[in-house]
């Protein structure tokens, strides 16, 4: 059997396998670039969203302490209204007097609503 050589030096070879090899490696080197560029433009874009973020949690909290304060008005609202009905209450009692004293009032001479009127 005879052994048939390969027409390529080693030389050659060494080129033609090298330049293989060195093609393989700057696709890859390609791609990882290619990678490292595209997180570049994402870590851009994440600075804006951040700071977005930053000031959506500002105005929550702010919306939070807004809250509160408008519970502790609502509490104190509740108390008023509490006062105030009882109050209109005791008012509504003394009505029917107030009606007789302003009655007697008219009745007196030279007083009442006739004097106010002019009459």
């Amino acid at each position: 059997m005879q052994h048939v050589s390969n027409p390529l030096t080693w030389p050659e070879r060494l080129v033609v396998y090298g330049a293989g090899e060195l093609r393989e490696w700057e696709r890859a080197v390609t791609t990882v670039a290619l990678r490292i560029r595209q997180i570049g433009v994402l870590i851009d874009r994440l600075g804006p969203a951040l700071d977005d973020l930053s000031e959506l949690l500002d105005a929550a909290q702010q919306i939070a302490e807004t809250a509160e304060g408008l519970a502790a008005s609502a509490k104190g609202i509740d108390r008023s209204a509490e006062i105030i009905a009882r109050d209109a209450e005791k008012i509504a009692h003394a009505l029917p007097a107030v009606e007789r004293l302003g009655r007697l009032a008219d009745r007196l001479p030279g007083g009442g609503r006739r004097y106010a009127t002019g009459r």
